[in-house]
């Protein structure tokens, strides 16, 4: 497993909150957020996922979760856009390749198997996915998946 320990600058983004299962709301979270940026010239940005429930124990109906992309500071957002800082701090950081839509198991890989050996442990804040290639283009994801963690 390719885990790296970084330190994040804060990182500020447009966003649009989606609540509900994770496969049936983000896409068209996503699609909402890029019908707003195109027009923007914001495409070029970091796009990013940010998770704010744990899926082991909130149900599917109640998940919540940012489709977000980063924007320079200053930028105007109206209506369902919202804007956030992704808060600077200790990132354990693993790159990944998705295949099959299958997300869960590179998340299952970092959280129960790495996190609990790493002498780490979770942080408060989002965890969250950095799409590096468009998925939906190349038939797999290259992705960086990112949560806050602290010394035990």
């Amino acid at each position: 497993m390719d885990v790296q320990i970084i330190n994040r600058e804060p990182q500020l983004v447009a966003y649009i909150r989606v609540i509900g299962p994770y496969n049936e709301t983000m896409p068209d979270g996503f699609n909402r957020l890029m019908a707003w940026a195109e027009p923007r010239n914001l495409l070029a940005g970091d796009w990013l996922a940010l998770y704010w429930d744990n899926p082991e124990i909130t149900p599917p109906s109640e998940l919540k979760a940012d489709v977000a992309l980063s924007v320079p500071a200053g930028t105007p957002v109206e209506g369902e856009v919202q804007l956030q800082t992704v808060p600077a701090g200790t990132y354990a950081c693993y790159r990944c390749r998705v295949e099959n839509d299958d997300f869960a198991s590179p998340w299952n890989a970092l959280f129960r198997d790495w996190l609990p050996s790493s002498g780490y442990q979770a942080a408060e804040g989002p965890c969250f996915e950095q799409y590096l290639n468009d998925g939906h283009r190349d038939g797999y994801w290259d992705l960086l998946i990112q949560t806050p963690i602290k010394p035990r």
